[in-house]
C-alpha cells in the first residue's frame, strides 16, 4: 500500500484550475491573429446577448474584461483597443434594447463613454500585468541561464584539474620515477668505485624521491575523487588521514558501506565542501577533532560536518572570503542547501551561541 498522502480539496482545484487555464492558454496560442479577432468578436456578442437578456438592472459590463483581456494577453494593444471600443457599441446597444430609460439621450452616450474608459483602464491594466510577467519570466530564463552557465564552469573545471591531476601522475610522476631511478643507480655505481661524489648523488636521489612524492600529491589534490562508486569513500577517508597528519587534529570519517554514489560529479561537489568545511573548522574554528559523516535517510543524503571548535558567525566570516558561497552554491546544483549550526550550546561569541 502506498503511504503517499491524498490530496486536499483546495489543492485538487488549484490543480485542475491550473490545468484548465494552460489548456485554454495552448490552445489560443495556436490560433491565428484573424481567428483569435474572431473569437473575442463572437464573445463580445455573446456578452452582449446576456447583457441585453438580464436587463438593465444588473451590472453586466465587467464582463466584457474576458474578451479585451483575451485581445491583450495574445495580440497586443491595438487589438485591445480596438475590442475595447466594440465592446462599448454592443454595450451601448444592449443597453438601449433592454429599454433603460434616461431623462436625456446624451446621459446614454456619456455612459457608453465611461464604459470605454472602464475597458481602456482593463487594457492598461493587463498590458501592465503581461509586462511584468514577461519580465519575471526573463528574468527566470537569465537565471536559470546564468545557473547553467556556472554550472558548466564548475563542471570544465572539474574536468580540468581532473585532466592535469591524470597528467601528473602518469606522465609527470612517471618521469620523475625514472629520473630517481637512475639516480640511484649513479649512487650505486659512485659507492663502488669509492667516489666522494656519493653522497650528493644520494642526495639528489632524495629529492628526486620527495618531488615524485609531493607531485603525486598535487594531482590526487586536482583529482580527489576517482570515478568509481567507492571513489567518495576513498577521498574522505584520505582527506580525514591528511588532516589527521599535517594538522596534528582528530579527523575520523563516518561512512556507511550501504551508500554508494555513483554519479562522479556528486561525489566531487560533496568532497569539495567537505574538503572546506574541515578547513575552516581547523583554521579558523580552532577545532582540535572533526567528524565528517556521511549519512543517508529515505530518499535524503546528508553530509555533516562537526567539530569542538569555538564556532564562527557565518555573517561575519563571509565578508573574509572562507568559500562559503562556494560551499552553498555546490550544494544548491545538487539540489541541496548548506545549514551552519551551533553545535556546542556552550560555544559563544559576542554573547551568542555558534559553531559549525
Amino acid at each position: 500500500m502506498s503511504n503517499a498522502a491524498l490530496p486536499t480539496p483546495y489543492q485538487l482545484g488549484e490543480h485542475i484550475s491550473f490545468k484548465l487555464w494552460k489548456t485554454a492558454g495552448d490552445f489560443f496560442r495556436k490560433r491565428s491573429r484573424t481567428w483569435l479577432y474572431c473569437y473575442a468578436v463572437l464573445l463580445v456578442g455573446l456578452i452582449g446577448f446576456l447583457d441585453y437578456l438580464t436587463g438593465y438592472e444588473v451590472a453586466f459590463y465587467p464582463f466584457y474584461a474576458l474578451p479585451i483581456l483575451l485581445m491583450v494577453w495574445f495580440c497586443g494593444r491595438r487589438a485591445a483597443l480596438m475590442i475595447a471600443a466594440v465592446s462599448s457599441v454592443v454595450w451601448y446597444v444592449a443597453d438601449r434594447a433592454a429599454g433603460h430609460p434616461y431623462s436625456r439621450e446624451w446621459l446614454r452616450v456619456w455612459e457608453a463613454d465611461v464604459r470605454f474608459m472602464f475597458f481602456f483602464l482593463v487594457v492598461v491594466a493587463g498590458l501592465t500585468l503581461k509586462k511584468q510577467r514577461d519580465f519575471s519570466r526573463a528574468q527566470l530564463e537569465l537565471s536559470e541561464r546564468s545557473r547553467l552557465l556556472e554550472q558548466e564552469i564548475i563542471s570544465v573545471s572539474e574536468r580540468e584539474q581532473a585532466r592535469i591531476g591524470r597528467d601528473l601522475h602518469d606522465d609527470i610522476c612517471q618521469y620523475l620515477v625514472a629520473i630517481a631511478y637512475s639516480a640511484g643507480m649513479l649512487r650505486q655505481d659512485l659507492e663502488k668505485e669509492g667516489s666522494s661524489k656519493t653522497a650528493a648523488a644520494a642526495e639528489i636521489a632524495s629529492l628526486l624521491q620527495d618531488a615524485v612524492v609531493r607531485t603525486r600529491d598535487l594531482g590526487r589534490g586536482l583529482s580527489p575523487v576517482d570515478s568509481d562508486q567507492d571513489g567518495l569513500a576513498s577521498a574522505l577517508e584520505g582527506l580525514a588521514a591528511s588532516v589527521s597528519k599535517l594538522m596534528d587534529v582528530s579527523c575520523s570519517l563516518i561512512y556507511p558501506e550501504t551508500i554508494s554514489i555513483p554519479d562522479n560529479s556528486r561525489a566531487i561537489h560533496l568532497f569539495r565542501i567537505a574538503q572546506e568545511a574541515v578547513s575552516n573548522a581547523v583554521k579558523h574554528g580552532r577545532a582540535t577533532s572533526v567528524i565528517v559523516a556521511l549519512e543517508q535517510s529515505d530518499s535524503e543524503l546528508a553530509l555533516r560536518i562537526s567539530d569542538n571548535g569555538i564556532g564562527f558567525s557565518p555573517e561575519h566570516v563571509a565578508k573574509r572570503g572562507m568559500g562559503l558561497n562556494t560551499m552553498r552554491y555546490r550544494a544548491e546544483v545538487e539540489g541541496g542547501q548548506l545549514d551552519i549550526e551551533p553545535n556546542v550550546p556552550n560555544a559563544t561569541k559576542d554573547g551568542k551561541p555558534v559553531g559549525h
